[in-house]
């Protein structure tokens, strides 16, 4: 079998998205919780969150959840939201996240009138 020299090691990801569930506190963080697609396996978000994010992943606890059935406005019809997997991994070391990651905190300053001085 021939192999070319010089390739290094290849890694595939699967096409896995990842929802970050908002924590209670922004320091100190042992366990996050993600939402993802009903098919990702622990093994996959485990490498996801290591390879792509740099995270120092201890173990992934994972729960499949099934939509909230919801009446459409108007008629006597029902509709199901989409099926997901909420994953809850704990982390080997514990990590802050940075004040300005959610927007809805730099939405609210905005929105805060600020005094200004009359001259």
């Amino acid at each position: 079998m021939a192999t070319k020299k010089g390739v290094g090691r290849i890694v595939h990801f699967a096409n896995l998205p990842l929802k970050l569930l908002l924590p209670n506190s922004r320091e100190n963080i042992t366990e996050v919780a993600f939402k993802t697609i009903p098919s990702a396996s622990k093994i996959e978000i485990k490498r996801v969150l290591e390879t792509l994010y740099g995270l120092q992943v201890a173990k992934v606890n994972t729960l499949n959840m099934e939509g909230k059935k919801k009446r459409a406005k108007g008629s006597l019809a029902f509709y199901r939201r989409p099926d997901y997997k909420k994953a809850y991994v704990t982390l080997k070391e514990p990590v802050s996240l940075p004040a300005n990651l959610f927007p809805l905190n730099m939405v609210k300053e905005e929105e805060a009138p600020e005094d200004k001085p009359k001259q």
